[in-house]
């Protein structure tokens, strides 16, 4: 079993009334455990990883049917406290990654193409951050609120990984804080959440350079999620996305102070399996992962005649496979399962 307590964020918590929380000296505080169980009743493994200064936990060997187990704790001035807490699990939707890729690919005019060739790419980060629907990127699965006793300060429940859950990278993610304000609309969060992070731009920036660049002639292994970014990158994206939607924090009900962004405990996960391709022409074999067939599998037969345009100008491919992967959206043998299409096969 895993466990968080207190501040997640680099530096110290903030609970200074002058700087948006309440007017009280108390100070809350937030504890959670977080077990996933196979269906053997087995733990799955787990370990603390960080990334400037932002810390979580990430698992492995996740598979679907398992079962997290959580338990929270509130409190004030480290005295158990009844009070409200938020429980979300969110997943990067591969096939909106996929689509949003297709998208952008199928419209680069010769010249953009001409510049991503030539290791510019800025103009696909444009595209990206022009068209990237955040509440369409970080997807909500399950949600809870849930009111901690008044003896213990504590609540716990279990959440089913379900046989349906797709192939993705999932980020649980507890919220303790509030305020009287109304909590804000997917549109000004996402608003927000694109000024404060480009981690999300940089990902999918990332996948659109990959599957042009390595332009339908080589296999593509790549690792597992987090090979560039990591877990907690994407905890922390996920975690920032949804804190922003509580608007102002200040403090709860019995006057105790909320840190500026409330507590935000994560932990992550990866749903995966392997997958082998065969190259139609060589017959060679590569395994990727159903994850990055969920990503390729929106690459349309448009998008594969401008990769089979970049196979023909001469690309470096060994700069171009430097691109490896970027936060959760592995994108493994782009080209094996490309390369059909760019040829006009199935």
């Amino acid at each position: 079993m895993a466990k968080q307590s207190g501040w997640t964020y680099s530096g110290s918590a903030n609970f200074s009334p002058t700087a948006g929380a309440g007017s009280s000296s108390d100070r809350t505080n937030l504890k959670t455990e977080v077990k996933i169980i196979s269906s053997d009743r087995k733990g799955r493994r787990s370990k603390a990883v960080s990334s400037n200064g932002f810390g979580t936990v990430e698992y492995s060997g996740v598979e679907r049917q398992d079962t997290i187990e959580w338990s929270v704790q509130t409190l004030c001035d480290n005295d158990p406290i009844s009070d409200r807490v938020n429980i979300v699990l969110t997943y990067y939707d591969p096939f909106y990654i996929g689509q949003l890729s297709d998208q952008i690919i199928q419209n680069l005019s010769d010249d953009e193409l001409g510049n991503i060739l030539a290791g510019d790419e800025s103009i696909i980060q444009q595209k990206v951050e022009s068209s990237m629907d955040i509440a369409r990127a970080i997807k909500q699965i399950y949600s809870t609120t849930v009111i901690t006793d008044t003896s213990e300060g504590k609540a716990s429940g279990t959440i089913k990984i379900a046989p349906d859950y797709p192939f993705a990278d999932y980020v649980l993610n507890f919220h303790y804080g509030y305020s009287s304000r109304s909590e804000r609309s997917d549109s000004a969060k996402s608003k927000e959440f694109l000024l404060e992070t480009g981690i999300m731009v940089a990902e999918i920036t990332a996948v659109v350079v990959a599957t042009v660049l390595s332009g339908g002639t080589a296999a593509i292994i790549l690792g597992t999620a987090g090979a560039v970014l990591g877990a907690a990158d994407l905890a922390y994206a996920a975690s920032n996305y949804l804190s922003s939607g509580f608007g102002a924090i200040d403090e709860n009900r019995q006057g105790c102070l909320f840190p500026i962004l409330g507590f935000n405990h994560s932990y992550v996960f990866t749903l995966d399996e392997p997958v082998i391709l065969t190259d139609s022409e060589t017959g060679e074999t590569t395994e990727t992962s159903a994850k990055t067939q969920n990503i390729v599998s929106q690459i349309s037969p448009a998008s594969a005649s401008v990769i089979a345009q970049a196979s023909t100008s001469g690309v470096p491919t060994g700069a171009a496979l430097q691109v490896v992967a970027v936060g959760g959206l592995v994108v493994a043998a782009l080209l094996i399962a490309l390369k059909g299409r760019a040829g006009g096969e199935a």
